[in-house]
C-alpha cells in the first residue's frame, strides 16, 4: 500500500543519509500504478494514495529536512504529470487540487 511504502521510505532516508558521503534529500511520490499500460497486472501498485496520505509523507519529509539544518532544505516530488504511472500533482477530477494543497499546507506559512 501507499502508507507502507511511505513508512519504508521514511526508514530508508536515515540509512541512506548515514551511508552517503554527500547530503541525502528525501523523495516523496504521489502514488504509483503503471498497470493501465498492460493487459494484465505486471508491477507493484501503491493502493491508498490520496492527498491525506501524501500530506503525511510530506510531513515526514519536512521533519527529516528540519532535522538536518546544515544542508539545503530540499526534497523531490515524483511527479508533476506521470499520468500513465498514477503519480501526478496536477489537479484531477477525483481529488481536485488536493495534492497541491497538501504541499501548500506542509511547506507554506500562512
Amino acid at each position: 500500500t501507499y502508507a507502507e511504502a511511505v513508512e519504508k521510505a521514511k526508514k530508508g532516508w536515515e540509512r541512506l543519509d548515514a551511508d552517503s558521503p554527500v547530503p541525502y534529500f528525501p523523495q516523496v511520490c504521489c502514488g504509483w500504478d503503471n498497470n493501465p499500460r498492460f493487459k494484465s497486472t505486471k508491477t507493484v501498485q501503491l493502493d491508498g494514495a490520496n492527498p491525506a496520505a501524501f500530506k503525511k509523507a510530506l510531513e515526514y519529509a519536512k521533519a527529516f529536512i528540519d532535522a538536518h539544518p546544515n544542508q539545503p532544505p530540499l526534497l523531490t516530488i515524483n511527479s508533476w504529470n506521470e499520468w500513465t504511472e498514477g503519480s501526478y500533482l496536477e489537479p484531477d477530477d477525483l481529488f481536485g487540487y488536493g495534492y497541491l494543497e497538501a504541499v501548500k499546507e506542509v511547506f507554506c506559512s500562512r
